[in-house]
């Protein structure tokens, strides 16, 4: 007598690792250099890590459905896709530049979504897939106990009942697999679900700071006048230690003045206090010529 087996279907464990198609070599690049962005982000140099970061953004692959092996394919390197952006949402935020900031993070939040929208239709299937495979094998093996339990009775199996036994330690082993590989796909699915969450709030708080200036910057005196609000903020002594107490923070809104006016020097002065940087300072503004009197 033999032991009832069932013909595994087309998808294969590989699916657990498959990667899409990476021409570009992105996925090498963004790993091997993404910690440089962050390095160059904790040293104050955001100018620097964004214009890496930015060097790192990819072209994006369309969503590839076609099979459980494409389909985690395209979730792992949608996973890289987001973060590319979210790195440089972090480098350009750092930099001063957070309007550009906001469209990485609205773009990581698009790519997100995506990803939670189709792991969450397609993965479940293949969850549910590897938990029929357990439970054919659990229903196999109880309907061959008997058999199972005189194989295992035999003092002298010979080579046939070896194959038998062989078989059957098999059938349990891959029990314990589907069942892990179905709890795997169910996580991704989950885990898919907090990352869209995740990424949606950076998104929306760099567009309620954005969104703030842009109120201070409209109610301030000299209404929308970016020069006089820089001036006005650098020259108050003592303003921007009382309101960023963290250096981090206050490096940060340093280089948001410097992004709304460029030419003036002491907001570049301080950065390089503060950080030990060595940024080029803008000319000095030369004063109008007088008129000469008739």
């Amino acid at each position: 007598m033999s032991l009832k087996r069932h013909a595994l279907l087309a998808l294969i464990p590989a699916a657990l690792v498959a990667q899409a198609p990476d021409p570009q070599g992105f996925s090498q690049r963004l790993r091997a250099e993404a910690p440089a962005v962050e390095k160059l982000l904790a040293e104050f140099r955001p100018l620097d890590g964004s214009l890496k970061a930015e060097g790192l953004l990819p072209q994006v692959a369309p969503w590839d459905e076609s099979n459980p092996q494409t389909q985690m394919g395209s979730y792992a390197a949608y996973r890289e896709y987001l973060y590319a952006h979210f790195l440089a949402a972090k480098a350009a935020d750092a930099s001063g530049d957070w309007e550009k900031a906001l469209e990485h993070y609205r773009k990581a939040r698009a790519l997100a979504r995506i990803n939670a929208e189709k792991v969450g239709s397609k993965f479940p299937v293949i969850a549910g897939y590897y938990r029929d495979l357990a439970e054919r094998s659990r229903r196999s093996l109880t309907e061959n106990a008997d058999y199972i339990k005189s194989l295992r009775a035999k003092p002298n199996p010979d080579a046939g009942d070896l194959q038998q036994l062989e078989l059957v330690q098999k059938e349990e082993a891959s029990i314990e697999g589907n069942v892990r590989r179905a709890e795997l796909f169910t996580g991704y699915v989950e885990s898919a679900g907090k990352e869209a969450a995740y990424y949606a709030r950076y998104a929306e708080q760099e567009e309620l700071q954005v969104n703030s200036l842009a109120k201070s910057l409209e109610e301030y005196a000299f209404k929308n006048d970016k020069v006089k609000f820089v001036e006005g903020i650098i020259s108050s002594k003592g303003f921007l230690e009382a309101q960023y107490p963290e250096k981090a923070a206050r490096v940060r809104f340093l280089y948001r003045l410097r992004h709304l006016d460029p030419t003036n020097r002491q907001v570049v002065k301080a950065i390089n206090a503060e950080t030990g940087t060595q940024l080029p300072l803008p000319p000095e503004s030369k004063p109008s010529p007088r008129k000469r009197r008739k």
